[in-house]
């Protein structure tokens, strides 16, 4: 499998155990307050979590003793740990998003050497954006400094893009007239929104350029879309929104993935069925649903071309998140494909399988080339 959205580990990812609870508690929910935290252990999902990670590890079932035979194992041999989850759940990649968690998270050289994996970047712009804001840019060149810091991440190795304007602004994103961003721009309170652009026009020129740069990589541009965080206002991060987009002829080129999609996981399987270069990910939604990981997995399959689903974790923070996606994934691929797919012969179920687990996205992000034809311009 190759992971093909995830996130970097914590730098003290061998220590789980907390007074309120393990801290790993928090990637099985995406709300942020105590109380939410605290009833984590009621999730189905997650008390399959505890059950799964327990029988591998040989430890108890419990989840204060789990965690003590965890961090034990982790805080003993770090690199080994982490290789034990990742070739139990047939990880081969990790493809990083580098805009979660900031200094907190693990730089990717390390986490390259304790996975003993290859470790690729997704560039998340917006990051990109805020740091050109910081650094002072003239307006007149904000734009152009965006585009130019896209290209160098390109040369640098980077295998994609991805943008959280769901989070931000929504997804309904028309692009501003050079006048427009331009005042937009003007207006821009620079030592804010250099932490957080929040500007719907600014955040619709980041999009757009990175759009240009995507195309002419042939490089893919992810889009969170769907449930989040809970400063995402549900309705505008229905991928539909991106429907303007998708038939824009200035994108094209650029493929497209629209991220974990929840509850829009039938909207998103329409796109991905209807317009070239969009692709679905169900990252996210299969690790935390766990119990209806299956049925999900079959509603993408039931109008989604199998070679535009991609499998991913959207793993963070702790290895054992990487894992429980990946094995989450598989779990749910094999009950959809023996249940809903009747029809295909074995081989051709491993075809299907093995093009979801990585051989989309492998051809997707252009695995197969080295970093330097990565950053080479298409003929």
């Amino acid at each position: 499998m190759i992971d093909a959205h995830c996130h970097s580990l914590t730098r003290d990812w061998t220590h789980v155990d907390a007074p309120a609870g393990p801290s790993w508690r928090r990637c099985f929910t995406e709300g942020d307050d105590p109380r939410v935290l605290a009833e984590v252990p009621a999730l189905l999902g997650y008390r399959r979590f505890l059950a799964a990670l327990a029988d591998r590890l040989d430890a108890p079932r419990d989840e204060a003793a789990l965690v003590s035979a965890r961090d034990a194992l982790a805080r003993a041999d770090p690199a080994g740990y982490l290789r034990r989850l990742l070739t139990d759940a047939g990880v081969e990649r990790l493809l990083v998003d580098t805009g979660f968690d900031g200094p907190a998270a693990l730089p990717l050289p390390d986490l390259a050497r304790l996975a003993g994996l290859p470790v690729d970047e997704i560039v998340r712009i917006e990051s990109v954006a805020e740091a050109v804001l910081r650094d002072g840019v003239d307006a007149a060149r904000f734009a152009d400094a965006v585009e130019e810091r896209l290209e160098a991440a390109v040369a640098g190795g980077a295998v994609g893009f991805k943008s959280v304007a769901a989070y931000r602004v929504g997804l309904s994103l028309p692009a501003p007239s050079p006048g427009e961003a331009r005042r937009a721009i003007d207006r821009l309170d620079r030592a804010a929104h250099g932490r957080r652009l929040a500007d719907p026009v600014v955040v619709a020129l980041v999009v757009w350029r990175a759009v240009a740069v995507a195309a002419r990589h042939r490089l893919p541009l992810q889009f969170h879309t769907g449930f989040g965080d809970p400063d995402v206002t549900l309705p505008t991060a229905d991928p539909a929104l991106l429907t303007p987009l998708l038939r824009d002829r200035r994108a094209e080129g650029c493929p497209v993935v629209l991220l974990h999609c929840y509850p829009y996981v039938r909207e998103a399987a329409y796109l991905a069925a209807t317009y070239p270069d969009t692709y679905l990910d169900l990252s996210l939604t299969l690790p935390l649903a766990a119990p209806g990981a299956a049925r999900l997995v079959a509603e993408a399959l039931a109008m989604c071309p199998a070679t535009r689903l991609i499998a991913a974790s959207d793993g963070h923070s702790y290895p054992e998140m990487h894992w429980w996606g990946a094995v989450v994934w598989r779990r749910a691929l094999s009950d959809a494909l023996d249940r809903e797919v009747a029809g295909l012969d074995p081989a051709a179920a491993v075809a299907v399988a093995a093009g979801v687990l990585g051989g989309n996205a492998r051809r997707l992000h252009r695995l197969e080339r080295s970093p330097a034809e990565r950053g080479t311009l298409d003929a």
